[in-house]
């Protein structure tokens, strides 16, 4: 009951008139938001956070894959939001061999994350924030067309409301209409979004502590397909593929629905869930007047595999703690906001032009090219089977691939 009267008390619920003038306001609760509204709310700054889903957490439009200690370096680990523990790769090659790689050569996680995020969610709440479900931003209030924003419209169960904040965080997905309605350039090329699909299927024996990889155009062409095993014989199972190969005819759950029949025709489907991943350069644009851009808003998946679970916190938890400072000092906002952008360019921003660039390189591989290489691969010993020689094996069998890298990675 004190927890529910304190909730009512911070959201305004209860009084009078309903609370609408707020410090931050937070659009979207993924990992980016929630952990941006849990900054500012630590800093003592007032904050809402408005969601558009009934439930927090749910679906799960990811993959729920994590690396232990770069997960680890953002937020204590809490033992329900662990599904299974992984160790190694399996890469399944386009004939459908397996090719296992050294076990120890990868420590990571396959979360609870509806679990993760209810949970975060709660601490957001305890430390201050105010968190809204089934509210859907509408539009933006702005002072002039091209001025500032003063806050927001919401649909909050039927009806529209209005509010006000001094800072405005953006975290509503790769969709971001928000962005948009600041003028901030968005819309993707076909061949920079992969539309996905994942099944959460149950009846699944593999190993538990490896995640597969099934590479190859025979799969998911321009992109790959995952079984990343959970806990109780369940796992997800799914795909993306380069948007340029999207068709009316084959659509990402074609490629599915015939992937499921050759591996696992006998799963029973849990979960379906579909959504697109951009897989380009964060945007150019992360702050404008005084609006933030954080996680998947602001392109921030790394190209080559889609991850962007640590992208989304690591850019929340900066936003927050820069529009708290900038509440605190308003004289110097253009200053702490230009700060938060070049500190999200240099933390990923830079590595992922890099990956954009080679995304191009690897996806020239044939599956004929990936045959061949697993084929070499495969007379290693398993303990001599790591990255590095994955990528000796590939120069070996296309030497003009190292040309390629070193062009992606010096921008020529």
């Amino acid at each position: 009951m004190h927890v529910l009267c304190t909730y009512l008390s911070r959201c305004g619920i209860g009084e009078t008139v309903m609370k609408t003038h707020w410090d931050i306001i937070v659009i979207g609760g993924g990992p980016g938001g929630i952990f941006a509204a849990l900054e500012a709310a630590k800093a003592g700054r007032s904050v809402v956070l408005f969601e558009r889903k009934r439930e927090m957490g749910i679906p799960v439009r990811c993959g729920e894959a994590v690396g232990e200690l770069d997960f680890a370096s953002y937020v204590g680990i809490e033992p329900r939001w662990i599904s299974s523990r992984v160790n190694t790769f399996v890469m399944v090659l386009p004939d459908g061999r397996e090719v296992e790689l050294k076990s120890d050569l990868y420590s990571g996680f396959i979360l609870n994350r509806d679990l993760f995020e209810y949970d975060m969610a709660a601490r957001a709440s305890d430390a201050g924030a105010c968190i809204r479900m089934k509210a859907n931003v509408q539009d933006l209030i702005r002072e002039t067309k091209d001025g500032p924003v003063k806050g927001v419209r919401v649909m909050e169960h039927g009806i529209l409301k209005e509010y006000y904040a001094r800072i405005v965080i953006a975290a509503d997905g790769v969709e971001s209409r928000i962005a948009r309605q600041m003028d901030i350039q968005t819309a993707l090329k076909p061949e920079d979004i992969e539309p996905c699909v994942q099944v959460t299927a149950s009846g699944v024996h593999m190993n538990e502590h490896a995640l597969y990889i099934y590479v190859g155009s025979c799969y998911a062409p321009g992109g790959y397909a995952w079984v990343f095993p959970k806990a109780g014989n369940c796992a997800n199972i799914g795909l993306g593929i380069n948007g340029k190969y999207a068709t009316e005819d084959m659509h990402a759950k074609d490629y599915l629905d015939r992937f499921m029949e050759r591996f696992f025709p006998d799963a029973s489907i849990q979960r379906y869930v579909t959504g697109g991943v951009p897989v380009t350069t964060n945007l150019k644009t992360l702050v404008k007047e005084n609006l933030m851009i954080v996680g998947d808003a602001g392109h921030m998946v790394n190209p080559l595999n889609g991850g962007g679970i640590t992208h989304a916190i690591s850019s929340g938890i900066r936003a927050g703690k820069a529009a708290a400072e900038a509440c605190a000092d308003p004289g110097k906002i253009k200053k702490i906001f230009s700060g938060y952008e070049k500190d999200i360019y240099k933390q990923f921003g830079k590595n992922h032009e890099h990956q954009y660039r080679i995304k191009d390189v690897v996806y020239q591989l044939s599956d004929e090219d990936y045959n061949r290489i697993g084929t070499e691969f495969l007379k290693l010993d398993v303990d001599k089977r790591t990255f590095l020689k994955m990528f000796t094996l590939v120069v070996k069998q296309k030497p003009e691939f190292i040309v390629d890298v070193i062009r992606a990675y010096s921008g020529i």
